[in-house]
């Protein structure tokens, strides 16, 4: 074999693990900047783009008639048709949600995404109030098995891997800041008890919540393959890729139900079997990530939107306002709306 050959198999040998490690998308196969909505300048016509699975910009004449394409709507009398709306939106109307401390703990909209997808991008663009007080859960894109028409619950519960997973997108309560809240199968736990809320994985600095300014928020679900850890889960906000996790990207190290990218040294997870903290030491730069088993079941899919504002510590009788608008679901990368 020549020394080119030998070189050139050697590059491969290494492109092959190299790929091995990152899973089946590495990180910087996701794109950032602008996407499937740039096809359609001002979101006009997005909804019947072949990729697109579910559209809405809230541009019906009533709220009454909106919500009639939802198929479970909590506490509509806080819900209402704004003039307020994105700059690029080629529509004049967004969905503002109202909380009032005391009475409430807010409303929702929920429908299902039949019949059911392997991976799905949902983009929508958010404002929050200057004086909103902390959201405590927020806008949930994951399955049902069998699918519903209402949101069912389970908080605390890890779930079997055949009948539910969820990934909230959430604007973390008194910080402001964007991350994950997810519940799968292999979700960790955390002390004294092993319970299991949502876990978190956005690395530091994580992304500032704007505050009277309209955001755009994506993103990325990718169910594994049954017996496989393969799954994904990625974010971009404002068009700008922040997170992306899959199997053996990115390095990082667990504390108990928050993985932190970029960081090593002590590890921790509760052990369900000891009932107790378990400790192991990984390297300076972490170890990969495992991957996500979204489920054991391939029943099991994508299938549901659930958009809420559920606030649970607000003094009574303060107002607190998030709108929205331009909620797509589809196939591919959507990224931000492009102005007419």
């Amino acid at each position: 074999m020549s020394l080119m050959s030998i070189a050139f198999a050697t590059v491969l040998l290494v492109a092959g693990c190299t790929t091995a490690i990152l899973g089946n998308h590495p990180p910087q196969s996701l794109p950032e900047g602008p996407g499937l909505a740039a096809k359609h300048p001002g979101d006009m016509g997005i909804e019947a783009d072949p990729l697109v699975v579910f559209a809405e910009n809230f541009e019906l004449p009533t709220f009454e008639a909106v919500a009639k394409r939802w198929e479970d709507v909590s506490h509509p009398e806080l819900m209402s048709l704004s003039d307020d709306k994105p700059a690029p939106s080629g529509g004049k109307r967004s969905l503002l949600v109202r909380h009032v401390g005391g009475e409430t703990v807010g409303g929702h909209l929920y429908r299902r995404l039949q019949p059911g997808y392997d991976r799905l991008f949902v983009r929508f663009y958010v404002k929050f109030a200057d004086d909103c007080f902390p959201i405590h859960h927020f806008f949930h894109v994951g399955g049902y098995n069998p699918s519903t028409s209402w949101a069912q619950g389970g908080a605390g519960v890890r779930p079997s891997g055949d009948e539910r997973f969820s990934v909230g997108l959430e604007p973390f309560g008194k910080s402001w800041t964007w991350d994950f809240y997810a519940y799968w199968m292999e979700m960790r736990g955390s002390p004294p008890r092993g319970q299991t809320w949502g876990n978190v994985f956005v690395r530091a600095p994580k992304p500032k919540v704007g505050r009277n300014v309209w955001q755009c928020v994506e993103a990325m679900i990718q169910m594994n393959d049954v017996g496989d850890s393969n799954g994904e889960l990625a974010l971009w906000v404002d068009g700008k890729r922040i997170s992306h996790l899959g199997k053996g990207f990115p390095m990082g190290k667990w504390t108990f139900d928050r993985f932190l990218p970029g960081e090593g040294g002590e590890s921790v997870r509760w052990s369900d079997e000891k009932k107790a903290p378990e400790y192991s030491s990984v390297s300076r730069e972490g170890k990969p990530f495992e991957g996500f088993r979204w489920r054991k079941d391939e029943k099991l899919k994508l299938n549901f939107l659930w958009v809420l504002v559920y606030i649970t510590d607000a003094p009574k009788g303060h107002v607190s306002n998030v709108w929205f608008d331009d909620i797509v679901v589809a196939k591919e990368y959507i990224g931000p709306a492009v102005a007419r």
